[in-house]
C-alpha cells in the first residue's frame, strides 16, 4: 500500500505544498508563494459567546488599537473626505464606533449574533448588521474594512469579492493579516524559549505573505495593491509592562519592514496592511 501523504494545491497560486513544522504548528507551506496553512475547518464557533473579550482587555491595548484605526481612516479618507465605510466581520463595533466620531457614515457588519448585539449597543440597531446580503447595499460604500479576516475563513477570495461588490466603483478596501514571512520565524523562536505560539488557537487557518495576499486580492478582482504601515497590535498590548518592553521593539521593526516595501522588498513586518481598489 502507497502511504505517502498527498497535500492540495496552495490556495493563491497552485503551487506544491510540503509539510513543514513550524514551531509547534504542524503546517502545509507552498513552495512557491509561501502561504502556510493549518488544514482543518474554521472554528467559528468559538469566536463570540455571551461576551464581548475585548471588554476584559486593558487601556494598554485599546489605546494602540485607537491609534491603528484613526490612522487606517485618515488615509482612506484622503480619496475624498470621510464616506460611508463598512467594516465587515468588525465584532462588536469598535472600529465603526471611532471613525463615526472621525465622521464616517459608518456601520459593522458579523456573522455572529452576539457580536451584532454587542455592536448595535455601540453604533445603534440601524448600523449593527447580520448580513450584507441585501441588494440595495450593493454598490453603496466608498471604503470596506477587514481587519485580520481573510485569515479565518476557508475562502478569502469569495469574502474579498463581495466585499467589491459592497463598494462604488473606485472605492477602497483594507485588509490586514498577520505577515508570515515574520511569524514563520516568530513561532519558531517563541517555541525555543518556552511560550509557543500556537496558530490554530488563534484560528489562523491561511498565513499569508505579502505574495500570496497580492494573489487573492487580484483573483478577487481588486486592484492598486499597495502595502501601508498603521501600527501594532499584539497580545503583549494586554500586558502593560511586557508591552512597554516590547511594543516599541515592535514599532522599530515594522518601520523597518516598511522602509523595506520602498526599496522594492517584501513588506518584513509583523503584520500586512494592505489598501486595494475596486476595479
Amino acid at each position: 500500500m502507497d502511504d505517502a501523504v498527498t497535500f492540495d494545491a496552495c490556495y493563491a497560486c497552485g503551487g506544491t505544498e510540503a509539510e513543514r513544522k513550524v514551531g509547534v504548528n504542524h503546517m502545509r507551506i507552498c513552495t512557491r508563494c509561501g502561504m502556510g496553512r493549518i488544514p482543518g475547518d474554521p472554528m467559528m464557533h468559538a469566536y463570540w459567546t455571551q461576551e464581548d473579550p475585548a471588554e476584559t482587555l486593558n487601556e494598554v491595548y485599546w489605546q494602540a488599537r485607537r491609534q491603528m484605526f484613526r490612522r487606517a481612516l485618515h488615509h482612506l479618507e484622503q480619496a475624498g473626505g470621510p464616506g460611508k465605510v463598512l467594516d465587515l466581520g468588525g465584532g462588536a463595533g469598535h472600529f465603526a464606533e471611532i471613525a463615526l466620531e472621525l465622521g464616517w457614515d459608518a456601520y459593522s457588519s458579523d456573522l455572529s449574533h452576539h457580536a451584532v448585539s454587542h455592536a448595535a449597543r455601540r453604533l445603534g440597531a440601524e448600523r449593527s448588521l447580520c448580513s450584507t446580503d441585501a441588494p440595495e447595499m450593493l454598490g453603496t460604500f466608498d471604503a470596506v474594512t477587514l481587519w485580520c479576516v481573510v485569515a479565518h475563513v476557508a475562502d478569502p477570495v469569495a469574502l474579498l469579492q463581495e466585499a467589491g461588490r459592497l463598494l462604488k466603483p473606485g472605492g477602497r478596501i483594507l485588509i490586514t493579516s498577520p505577515n508570515f514571512l515574520f511569524q514563520n520565524v516568530y513561532a519558531r523562536v517563541l517555541a525555543r524559549i518556552g511560550r509557543p505560539l500556537d496558530f490554530r488557537d488563534h484560528d489562523h487557518l491561511l498565513n499569508f505573505t505579502p505574495k500570496s495576499l497580492e494573489l487573492i486580492a487580484s483573483k478577487a478582482g481588486l486592484s492598486d495593491l499597495s502595502f501601508r504601515y498603521f501600527g501594532v497590535t499584539e497580545e503583549c498590548l494586554m500586558n502593560r509592562s511586557l508591552g512597554s518592553l516590547l511594543v516599541p521593539l515592535k514599532k522599530a521593526w515594522n518601520m523597518v519592514g516598511v522602509r523595506t516595501t520602498m526599496l522594492g522588498l517584501p513588506p518584513m513586518g509583523a503584520e500586512l496592511h494592505m489598501i486595494a481598489t475596486r476595479r
